[in-house]
C-alpha cells in the first residue's frame, strides 16, 4: 500500500511538472503574440498570503521590541519617512515611464495606420510568404500597440494608497510621547508596505508594455526588411499605364462621351498649280554635247 501511494505521488509530481512546463511555454508564446500579465495560481496566492502574514507578525514583534525613549523612536520614525519618500519617488518614476510608453505607442499606431493604407498596392504585387507577411504584419503590429497602450493605461489607473490623517499625526489626549511615536512608526511602516505592493503592480504593467514595444520593434524591422527586399528585386512597372491598356472601360471613361457628328464645312479654294523646277545652264550645255 505504501509503495502504491508513493508511486501515485511520483506520477502526480511528474504530471504537475509537465503541466507547469506547458503553462510556461503557453505564456512564452502568448508574450510573443499579445503580452499580458500572467495570472498567479492558487498555490502561489496562498503562499504569498502566508509570507505576508509571517512578515506582518515579524514586523509587529519588532515594533513591540522598540525602546520606549522618545529620542530613539524619533530616529526610527525619520528612517521610516525616508523609506516612504523613496517608494513615492519610485512610483513617480514608474508613472513617468508609463506615460512615455503611451506617447510612443501613439506614434507607433500612426506608423501602423500609414502602412495599412499603402498595403493593398504592395499586397497585389507580392507572392508566396511575402504576401502572407504583408497581410498579417500590420495586424501583428496593431496587437502590440494595443497591448502596450492597455498595459500603460492600467498601470496609470487610479489606486487607493494609504496616507496619514490628522488623527495619525496628532497625539490623543493623555497619550505619552513614546506611545505616540510608536504609533507613528507603526502607521508609517504599514503605508510603506501598502505603497510597495501597489508600485509592484505598476511595475508589472510596465514590464508588459515594454515586452509589447519590443515585439513591435521586431515586427517593424521584419516588415521593413521585407519592403526593402521587394523594392530591390521587383522590376519597376507603371500600373496605371498597364490598366489603361487592358481596361477598355477605363479608356472610355477617360475619353468622355462623344458628341453628334457635325455637318461638313464649305469647300476651300483650289490651290495654285505646281511649276516644275528650272533647269540650270550647265546641265543644258552638257545634254547638247
Amino acid at each position: 500500500r505504501h509503495a502504491l501511494v508513493w508511486n501515485l505521488g511520483q506520477h502526480c509530481c511528474v504530471a504537475g511538472g509537465d503541466t507547469m512546463r506547458l503553462t510556461d511555454e503557453f505564456w512564452r508564446i502568448s508574450d510573443c503574440i499579445f503580452p499580458s500579465p500572467q495570472p498567479r495560481s492558487h498555490a502561489e496566492i496562498v503562499s504569498e498570503r502566508q509570507r505576508t502574514a509571517a512578515a506582518q507578525a515579524n514586523l509587529d514583534a519588532n515594533i513591540a521590541d522598540l525602546p520606549g525613549k522618545p529620542e530613539q523612536l524619533g530616529v526610527y520614525l525619520a528612517s521610516c519617512k525616508e523609506l516612504l519618500a523613496e517608494e513615492d519617488g519610485r512610483r513617480q518614476s514608474v508613472d513617468a515611464r508609463l506615460t512615455t510608453i503611451v506617447g510612443l505607442s501613439s506614434i507607433a499606431g500612426t506608423i501602423v495606420f500609414g502602412s495599412m493604407l499603402t498595403q493593398p498596392q504592395a499586397f497585389r504585387s507580392a507572392h508566396g510568404i511575402a504576401r502572407w507577411l504583408l497581410a498579417f504584419g500590420p495586424l501583428y503590429l496593431t496587437l502590440q500597440v494595443c497591448s502596450a497602450i492597455l498595459a500603460a493605461v492600467v498601470g496609470l489607473g487610479r489606486r487607493g494608497y494609504l496616507t496619514s490623517t490628522p488623527t495619525d499625526i496628532l497625539p490623543t489626549r493623555d497619550e505619552a510621547p513614546g506611545v505616540h511615536l510608536r504609533r507613528r512608526v507603526t502607521s508609517c511602516l504599514h503605508m510603506l508596505a501598502d505603497t510597495r505592493d501597489r508600485n509592484n503592480d505598476k511595475v508589472t504593467q510596465m514590464a508588459v508594455a515594454h515586452r509589447a514595444m519590443k515585439n513591435f520593434l521586431v515586427g517593424l524591422l521584419i516588415l521593413g526588411a521585407l519592403g526593402t527586399w521587394r523594392t530591390l528585386t521587383t522590376a519597376p512597372n507603371d500600373d496605371l499605364l498597364d490598366r489603361l491598356k487592358k481596361d477598355q472601360a477605363v479608356r472610355e471613361l477617360l475619353r468622355g462621351p462623344q458628341g453628334p457628328v457635325g455637318s461638313p464645312g464649305p469647300k476651300g479654294d483650289p490651290g495654285t498649280p505646281r511649276t516644275p523646277p528650272a533647269r540650270s545652264n550647265a546641265l543644258q550645255g552638257t545634254r547638247r554635247q
